[in-house]
């Protein structure tokens, strides 16, 4: 299976890395579904696997050279992930003494509608894989949907500095990160870890980040073998599911919720907005939905002149 999508440059491949890292940032979106947005999903998991079967086998199946190539791919793709999560975690999250514009009850319906209409177009990227719809593809993203609702319907409690809690925390979020429609702070949200771990990351708590690492590197060992080889052998039935698991977000994405100070993120799905929001706050919560829709059409138009 051949990648359509070369990044040429390590800016280009940077700037990809900037995209997936604000989308991690926000429980709902992850990194992977911006990568099928942009066409770089297969490369990445494929480069992820290559890096993988050297740290383990010592070059088993890759030679020296593609392990290059996929370096030049994967490092400044991280290194711009690092740096906009840092930055928009900063803006979007903040302290609790001085909560960022996701956890505030006046911006914080816009930034979810942004993502919404972004996610809502976006749903077609990995269904059109499927050339040949079958009913079987249907019933894989109906699974790919429920997966979603039923994960988000559960919010654990849970001691932020344990070390084991953390490790788990990192197997899951660091892998969920690759899956679109399930983000890394979707799952340390609902392991009640979202909040410490973006204090930590900005103010230098390096514990809990070392060992949130550790249960990263144990879930990429685990999880990417496993999405390469459904990738490679079942593309369109795994894409039928990742269409399930982007429409599934939408759940956690709805911009109208009980609450947004970054525990209770569940949605308010009996449309109760005329008693909370005014006429001007529903309008620009429209307007910021469109403004998704754009941005999904901005990424696809800048995916095709990477392209060519």
């Amino acid at each position: 299976m051949s990648e359509k999508n070369e990044p040429k440059s390590w800016p280009t491949t940077f700037g990809f890395g900037l995209l997936m890292g604000a989308a991690d940032a926000v429980p709902g979106v992850s990194g992977g579904t911006i990568a099928l947005i942009i066409g770089i999903y297969q490369k990445l998991i494929s480069s992820i696997s290559t890096c993988l079967d050297f740290v383990k086998d010592k070059f088993p199946s890759h030679s020296r050279s593609e392990f290059y190539s996929t370096f030049n791919f994967l490092f400044p793709l991280g290194c711009g992930m690092l740096c906009s999560y840092y930055v928009v975690t900063k803006i979007l999250v903040g302290p609790d003494d001085s909560p960022g514009l996701l956890r505030q009850d006046s911006t914080g319906p816009y930034i979810f509608s942004f993502f919404f209409g972004l996610v809502l177009f976006s749903i077609r990227e990995p269904w059109r894989y499927v050339t040949t719809p079958e009913p079987k593809h249907y019933v894989l993203a109906v699974v790919g949907v429920l997966m979603v609702f039923i994960y988000t319907s559960f919010t654990l409690e849970s001691d932020s500095d344990s070390k084991v809690m953390l490790i788990v925390g990192g197997m899951f979020a660091f892998t969920a990160m690759l899956l679109p429609g399930v983000s890394g702070a979707l799952v340390l949200l609902t392991l009640g870890q979202y909040n410490s771990i973006a204090s930590s990351f900005h103010g230098g708590g390096l514990e809990p980040l070392m060992y949130l690492i550790l249960g990263g590197i144990i879930g990429l060992f685990t999880f990417v073998p496993v999405m390469k080889y459904m990738i490679d052998q079942y593309l369109d039935n795994t894409m039928a599911m990742l269409a399930g698991l982007m429409c599934g977000s939408l759940i956690t994405l709805w911009p109208w919720k009980e609450s947004y100070d970054g525990e209770g993120l569940s949605p308010n799905l009996y449309l109760q907005v005329l008693e909370d929001f005014t006429f001007a706050s529903i309008f620009l919560t429209f307007l910021f939905f469109g403004g998704g829709i754009a941005a999904s059409y901005g990424l696809k138009q800048f995916e095709s002149q990477n392209r060519s």
